[in-house]
């Protein structure tokens, strides 16, 4: 067999890279990495103003001396090579590259990795490990009790629940639910060295693309910061899934969990939307469950506001006071969608008030007295919303009782509220 020539070489690397994973979920690394492998074929080296064209969609008025977008793409995508390379790729015997400074794969080139970025794969895989671990303990903890609770034949309060006014709008149907977690997004930051010091989350960086278009806002960050693609999640969700899965279960419905970062359009128009985390994990639906609601967000994701009253809900929940006894908030909102699917919210401020909020809708007397305090004329509004004050002691939630409770606009939701 005749041995395989540079371009089929390269071509061959850059489909096991794209296919590794390592390149995350932004779009731009992998068009990136897919039109300088073209360039090779045809032994053409791009000039950074035709890759803007044709990577980025940017005009002729393009001007890279003042635009530092290429470049910093460039450069982030010559990190993810190096980083296959010493971990996922380490036994590849042929290894492509882009030379610094030029925009075009290189065969080879370099294969050897300076000491800071082996320190930082190194530094890389410690952090995947530490936090793999973690999430696996909080998940096991969570899963463990729910699967103990919840094996066998369905627990007969939990049907009970599944079959209230509160539920029937997601159980009495067959429409399949998707839960989706609020999770949060984390990046890198690196020392001096090039080690992943510590991890960074901020409130304004909630993806991959995210991160992408803060480098190109402040390009000096991208020496800085480096793109772990890790999510993380509140331990609380474990144990409210426990509950609210007890109920679905019951109900036989057919069940996928999702991460808010993974939400798409395809899912919200296919099922009932089950959302679980804090408030501050809302992310592109925050807008839509405050637009028709009596509450608003406080100064932080820690206090809710009552619109008309001025009335103010702000959990103590990790206030530096002292005390072990405290009070935390959870929100529930039900609301109508597009083709007979239902979207449900549990929503905590804090650890404590996610976990009572689940559990008391899952609870057949608390989800009696819920439903008594929206009901009208007989009848259960399809949009509602309910605020649960929780009594918390030493991290754990101790009882809920209902100090707010409105009936909503009940006509569905488009689509394009919810996803631009």
């Amino acid at each position: 067999m005749a041995p395989r020539t540079d371009k089929e070489i390269i071509l061959a690397q850059v489909e096991k890279i794209l296919a590794s994973g390592v390149l995350g979920r932004s779009r731009f690394y992998s068009a990136l990495l897919k039109f300088l492998a073209e360039c090779s074929e045809r032994a053409h080296t791009p000039k950074g103003i035709e890759i803007a064209a044709e990577v980025f969609s940017r005009g002729d008025n393009f001007d890279p001396s003042q635009d530092s977008m290429v470049r910093v793409y460039a450069h982030n995508l010559r990190q993810k090579l190096v980083q296959y390379y010493a971990d996922q790729g380490a036994d590849e015997p042929d290894q492509i590259s882009i030379p610094k400074g030029e925009y075009r794969i290189a065969l080879g080139g370099e294969l050897e990795l300076p000491r800071s970025a082996e320190s930082r794969a190194s530094s890389l895989g410690g952090f995947r490990l530490m936090l793999i671990v973690a999430v696996s303990l909080v998940a096991g903890v969570g899963l463990d009790r729910m699967l103990t609770s919840n094996a066998g034949k369905p627990n007969a309060a939990y049907q009970g629940v599944a079959q209230s006014a509160l539920w029937a709008p997601v159980t009495d149907n067959e429409v399949p639910v998707t839960i989706v977690v609020g999770d949060y997004f984390i990046f890198g930051e690196l020392d001096g060295i090039g080690n992943v010091g510590r991890l960074v989350r901020e409130f304004s960086i909630n993806s991959s693309r995210d991160l992408d278009e803060h480098f190109l806002l402040e390009p000096e960050d991208a020496d800085r910061y480096i793109n772990l693609d890790l999510t993380y999640l509140p331990s609380s969700i474990a144990f409210a899934m426990r509950d609210l899965m007890g109920v679905l279960m019951a109900a036989e419905k057919e069940v996928r969990v999702v991460s808010m970062s993974n939400l798409d359009s395809s899912m919200i128009r296919e099922s009932h939307i089950v959302y679980v985390g804090f408030l501050s994990g809302l992310g592109m639906l925050s807008d839509f469950v405050f637009s028709g609601s009596e509450l608003t967000v406080g100064d932080t994701f820690d206090e809710l506001v009552h619109i008309s009253t001025g009335d103010s809900f702000v959990s103590e929940a990790g206030m530096p006071s002292g005390q072990r006894s405290y009070r935390d908030y959870g929100l529930f909102s039900t609301l109508p969608a597009p083709g007979g699917n239902q979207f449900v919210f549990i929503a905590g401020t804090r650890d404590e008030g996610l976990m009572q909020t689940a559990q008391a809708v899952s609870d057949a007397a608390m989800v009696e007295k819920s439903v008594d305090a929206v009901m009208s004329d007989g009848e259960v509004p399809s949009a509602y919303e309910l605020l649960y004050e929780v009594a918390g002691h030493g991290r754990t939630n101790l009882d809920a009782m209902i100090v707010h409770a409105a009936r909503l606009g009940g006509e569905p939701i488009s689509i394009g509220q919810l996803i631009p």
